[in-house]
């Protein structure tokens, strides 16, 4: 595994922890995987070689700031747009040290 990949998965899975602790987020979205094999579900995404699903985070330029896209389910009766924010607002300040600059964008694709 290259030094970039080891630095995008690790601001990966700060991401999915940092998002899933945000009061009014039931889950990250699953992934594919996630829906059809019981063992990464229990398994952390990590243990498992593949980043955490319902966060994508990518680079256009070597250089450049991050681009971290984060997906989430919300708890039924929550504001969706307040929750979003507050995902965004808590994963910009969590990557502020290790990614100044990083572009948040947050989805919510459900809510149960």
């Amino acid at each position: 595994m290259t030094a970039a990949a080891t630095g995008r998965d690790a601001l990966a899975e700060t991401v999915a922890r940092v998002a899933a602790d945000v009061p009014g987020v039931a889950f990250l979205r699953p992934g594919l995987v996630d829906l059809f094999r019981s063992s990464a579900r229990t398994a952390p995404p990590a243990a498992t070689g593949r980043t955490p699903a319902g966060v994508r985070v990518s680079r256009a330029s070597g250089s450049g700031p991050w681009e971290v896209d984060v997906q989430i389910v919300v708890h039924r009766g929550r504001h969706a747009l307040t929750v979003a924010r507050a995902v965004r607002d808590a994963v910009t300040a969590a990557l502020s040290g290790s990614a100044p600059g990083a572009q948040v964008t947050v989805t919510v694709t459900n809510a149960v």
